[in-house]
């Protein structure tokens, strides 16, 4: 798993930055430095098949298992202990909330110590498929992987048009999308197996059993901070009063005017609202260093 770094190595409590589908490490890198700066050390990797990290077929695998957040939760697991991770805050957008999510639900024997949970859109709930998830795990996204189809695509400049029409499903605000963060998405498409493992995230993203691990939130006994866009069009906001009624210790905040990843739309305001939370509900110490700026 590949994965960025910001801040102490020695710092004493871990934020691990966790992305949702179709996305990467990258997602993060305005609101990582903005957490750092209060001493933490904060760490996003990349899921298995997404950004730089590896993207195994898994051939011997049933296919209802590939790229689901069964596997995501065993490889994440894995990443953190290696890491030898002891003190640790998760925050997850999306599909990352979600995987966050079904780890607390089940053991992690000599895991570390969890001490806080932010669930930011986090995917927890059944739910409908967005339409662009239901096309690439239909006819459309059987036929994507085929290298010279996705040739012509990035050739075209099809690739362009499809990830940027993705993006602004995502912002609320299209003028905010950055420029780099359709370079990016481009420059991994590239990547040998990227759309097979999309492809498979895409068939698997519901896992079969998700009623069973709703059921689970209230024993999550961690302090929650849950942060939602009012104009989120991927995953309903009605479902952060249910993460906001379903966790015991939850705090909710809504952003006005914003889509699915407060994160890339306000990072300067999400970043002071979890350094605020964790000051209040974590550490009890105050953040060594102001969060400047607000919805830039």
């Amino acid at each position: 798993m590949a994965y960025s770094e910001h801040g102490d190595p020695g710092a004493s409590l871990q934020v691990v930055l966790l992305h949702g589908l179709f996305d990467h490490k990258g997602t993060w890198s305005a609101l990582a430095p903005r957490l750092a700066e209060a001493g933490y050390r904060v760490i996003a990797p990349d899921l298995v098949g997404f950004g730089r990290s590896s993207k195994p077929g898994f051939r011997s695998w049933p296919a209802s298992r590939r790229y689901g957040a069964e596997a995501h939760v065993g490889f994440l697991r894995a990443f953190v202990e290696s890491l030898g991770l002891d003190e640790v805050v998760l925050a997850g957008n999306s599909f990352g909330g979600g995987v966050f999510l079904r780890s607390l639900c089940t053991p992690w024997p000599g895991g570390p110590r969890v001490r806080g949970l932010v669930l930011e859109s986090a995917s927890g709930y059944p739910q409908a498929r967005p339409p662009f998830v239901r096309l690439l795990s239909g006819l459309p996204g059987w036929l994507l992987p085929n290298r010279r189809v996705l040739g012509i695509g990035l050739a075209t400049g099809l690739a362009r048009v499809i990830v940027r029409s993705t993006l602004r499903r995502v912002f609320h605000d299209p003028s905010r999308i950055p420029e780099e963060l359709v370079d990016q998405a481009i420059d991994i498409l590239r990547e040998p197996n990227t759309l097979y493992a999309y492809r498979a995230a895409a068939r698997n993203l519901v896992p079969g059993d998700i009623a069973r691990f709703t059921r689970a939130y209230r024993k999550i006994d961690v302090p929650t901070l849950v942060l939602w866009g009012a104009e989120d069009r991927i995953v309903p906001s009605r479902f952060a009063t249910l993460f906001e009624a379903e966790l015991p210790d939850a705090t909710l905040h809504v952003f006005d005017e914003c889509g699915h990843a407060p994160h890339l739309e306000y990072p300067a305001e999400t970043a002071r609202l979890i350094r605020d939370w964790m000051e209040r509900r974590v550490t009890g110490e105050p953040s060594p260093a102001p969060c400047e700026g607000d919805r830039t």
